[in-house]
């Protein structure tokens, strides 16, 4: 093989952009890097919503509706208080979909019908947003866990509405007795 040729082989193979992206490991597709930090965001803005109590008050469904595709408040039969969460830094992309993973410190889970019961401390719960596009607009289409994610102080001022509006004697004891077992639980979002 003439020096000429083994030249132009090795000029080939070093233009080559398959043999590029091999010796140096980047992601070329700068356009789905650039969308990651907006889905962080949005599920970033849903999961503070809910945190401050949004998903609590019918009223407040305006604010978080904007996040996500469905049209109406869903309904809950439960209430997973948490001290704190964490928005994974890189979503997944998937099938033209986003999976965002979102880490909670469970507190406790107040379920409508038989009260309040505390989860053992340093309780974490994962929760997977799956985000998709109509049109260029990214919104949160579904998660493993559509339960409200109130904080312990919001969860707080709602047992004491409740308290305070509720009428019947069993159901307010209710209430009552997950006031105080919330109450008694660390109010440190680091608890471990």
């Amino acid at each position: 093989m003439s020096p000429f040729r083994r030249l132009l082989l090795a000029a080939a193979f070093l233009i080559n952009p398959v043999f590029v992206q091999a010796q140096f490991p980047v992601n070329l597709n700068h356009a789905e890097d650039a969308l990651a930090p907006q889905i962080r965001e949005l599920v970033s803005k849903y999961c503070r919503l809910d945190y401050e109590g949004t998903k609590l008050d019918s009223q407040s469904w305006s604010k978080i509706q904007p996040l996500v595709w469905w049209r109406n408040t869903p309904e809950y039969t439960q209430i997973d208080v948490v001290s704190r969460y964490t928005v994974e830094n890189e979503p997944e992309l998937s099938k033209g979909k986003y999976i965002v993973a979102v880490h909670y410190r469970l507190l406790g889970v107040y379920d409508l019908a038989t009260g309040y019961v505390p989860e053992p401390e340093g309780t974490m719960q994962d929760v997977s947003f799956v985000v998709t596009t109509e049109n260029t607009e990214w919104r949160v289409a579904d998660a493993d866990n559509t339960f409200p994610h109130p904080s312990r102080a919001v969860m707080l001022k709602w047992l004491n509405d409740k308290i305070s509006t509720t009428q019947n004697e069993a159901v307010k004891a209710r209430y009552q007795s997950a006031l105080e077992q919330l109450q008694a639980q660390s109010a440190s979002p680091f608890a471990k």
